[in-house]
């Protein structure tokens, strides 16, 4: 019970520290990072079940690290995240502690009247509501305590902190806090994006033009070791090292991960009834790289332009040989998104 209290302190600084999620700040991923927060129900309906998955990678690793989830917060004031601290305090002075839970997953239920709680909306707009949840993610022990000093070096200005094994504090590149929104509207249901995959349940990636099966999709990637690569028997898998170690003097290769329009693009069901037109969702594709450097993020899909088939990511390769490893994470703009991962070998 401490410990989530405690927790809970810690996130409300989040309003006051400008930390909030940021799972694009740049794709090489050098250090641990939170590449994405999947919920296998994007848009969920009042008293549904929703789980999410924590998309997360340490490059510095192997190492422990510490994951937690806390949830319970329901239609905060304006829709904003910090809006959950004055909700979570009123709860806690009823005896009402929120949802807590370690791990990489996490499941919570939606209140039966996370709709109608709420004032009715304007005349054509739809009936909506919000449930949030935060996540902590740390490459050491997470130390949670309401007396730091928010100001101190490795703080991030929060009263929890992640230690290493003398009791430090580690920084930004060791220590993640975030948050994932989850939508509720009436008659209103979104899927998660989809690779295009085999009776197996495998997908491939276009690499500079010849398909290579991707190592793992979905929550399979958490954890997952980097596939062993031998050049001689998959010459596919293997590129060429530069000198220039990922700048832009080395070429490009493009990559490009199996899917299709008829998999992805959905009606959007509220977009469509406000606009009075139908409308499709937004879909775009983020590139990671854990070496070398890669193109960010590309369009999958326009609202009105629609499917953009040219979404592939063009790698520069580093110039040390090995594994070298990469993410690619689907999102659409009603919170569905999927993720897969290839490895390849530089030589």
């Amino acid at each position: 019970m401490r410990q989530r209290l405690l927790l809970l302190s810690a996130v409300a600084l989040l309003a006051a520290t400008g930390c909030g999620p940021s799972f694009d700040p740049g794709n090489e991923v050098t250090s641990l990072r939170v590449l994405g927060v999947k919920k296998d129900k994007p848009y969920a309906q009042p008293g549904d079940d929703v789980t999410l998955q924590l998309l997360w990678h340490d490059a510095k690793g192997p190492r422990p690290v510490q994951r937690a989830f806390i949830g319970g917060c329901v239609n905060p004031a304006g829709d904003l995240y910090y809006g959950c601290f004055a909700e979570y305090a009123k709860n806690a002075a009823a005896g009402e502690p929120p949802a807590f839970a370690q791990g990489d997953t996490f499941t919570v239920t939606l209140p039966r009247d996370i709709i109608s709680s709420r004032p009715a909306p304007e005349e054509g707009r739809s009936a909506y509501g919000v449930y949030i949840v935060f996540f902590a993610v740390c490459a050491g022990t997470l130390s949670f305590d309401t007396t730091a000093d928010g100001t101190a070096v490795g703080s991030t200005g929060l009263p929890v902190l992640c230690l290493d094994d003398d009791g430090q504090p580690l920084g930004s590149d060791d220590f993640i806090v975030g948050y994932s929104s989850i939508y509720s509207f009436a008659d209103a249901s979104n899927r998660n994006p989809a690779y295009v995959v085999d009776s197996s349940g495998r997908t491939a990636f276009e690499v500079a033009g010849a398909p290579v099966a991707a190592d793992c999709v979905g929550e399979a990637c958490q954890g997952a070791m980097p596939v062993e690569v031998d050049c001689d028997a998959e010459p596919e898998r293997c590129i060429d090292a530069c000198d220039e170690d990922g700048d832009s003097g080395c070429p490009e290769i493009e990559i490009k991960p199996a899917l299709e329009e008829e998999d992805n693009v959905e009606r959007d069901d509220v977009s469509s009834r406000l606009f009075g037109t139908d409308v499709t969702e937004q879909m775009w594709v983020n590139y990671y790289v854990d070496r070398g450097s890669m193109s960010q993020v590309r369009l999958l899909n326009d609202a009105t332009t629609g499917w953009n088939a040219k979404y592939r990511g063009e790698l520069r390769a580093p110039k040390a040989p090995g594994p070298l490893q990469i993410w690619s994470v689907v999102h659409d703009n009603r919170g569905g998104m999927e993720f897969a991962r290839v490895t390849l070998r530089v030589k």
